[in-house]
């Protein structure tokens, strides 16, 4: 959980600040989305790289979880492509940030951190509890510092103790509170005989 608050805290913080934003192009269909300038694409991939090297090294050191086998490659794959929606749903953000566009209604983030949580666990499910609940929760540490992120782009008003603390509610909210659920989840998956059939 320490990685998870601390990339947490950073996306949002230098999420807040004044980014150059895409084009909105909802009327156009699409990716829904234009021109993203080049420094927004640089903070989006490096706080993507940098969760993802946490994530990596963090189930690396798991004394429960094999680098080797097929199970870890396969939540490496579900870390990408988590972190590729994410990273679709941040360049969205910002652009939706340029329009006046209403209230949000967020029906469906909270798959965001759940989905990626719970399919470890089912990766994982010829392993132990442990390694299960390693699997799912260092899903968190790249799915919740980018769904921060967000959060953080679609608000235009800057970097302030009160966006600060407005992105950070609906991050426990929606994020956090999802990814422990669907660690739980993953944590029930299986059985507990400690084989290392992937």
């Amino acid at each position: 959980m320490a990685a998870i608050t601390a990339l947490g805290s950073a996306a949002t913080i230098l999420g807040l600040l004044q980014w150059p934003s895409p084009v909105w192009a909802g009327s156009a269909g699409g990716w829904l989305i234009e021109d993203v300038p080049a420094a927004l694409w640089v903070f989006v991939l490096a706080m993507t790289v940098a969760c993802m090297a946490t994530a990596v090294i963090l189930t690396w050191r798991s004394s429960s979880l094999r680098l080797r086998g097929v199970a870890f490659w396969l939540w490496l794959v579900l870390t990408v492509l988590a972190a590729a929606a994410l990273i679709w749903n941040a360049l969205y953000s910002a652009a939706l940030s340029t329009i006046a566009f209403g209230a949000i209604i967020p029906i469906f983030h909270w798959l965001f951190t759940f989905v990626p949580a719970v399919v470890a666990g089912l990766i994982f499910g010829g392993h132990d509890g442990r390694a299960r609940t390693s699997a799912a929760l260092n899903t968190g540490v790249v799915t919740v510092p980018l769904f921060a992120m967000s959060w953080a782009l679609l608000a235009s008003d800057g970097l302030s103790l009160a966006g600060v603390a407005g992105v950070f509610l609906i991050t426990v909210r929606l994020g956090v509170a999802p990814l422990a659920v669907g660690v739980i989840f993953a944590r029930a998956l299986g059985g507990d005989s400690g084989s290392d059939r992937l």
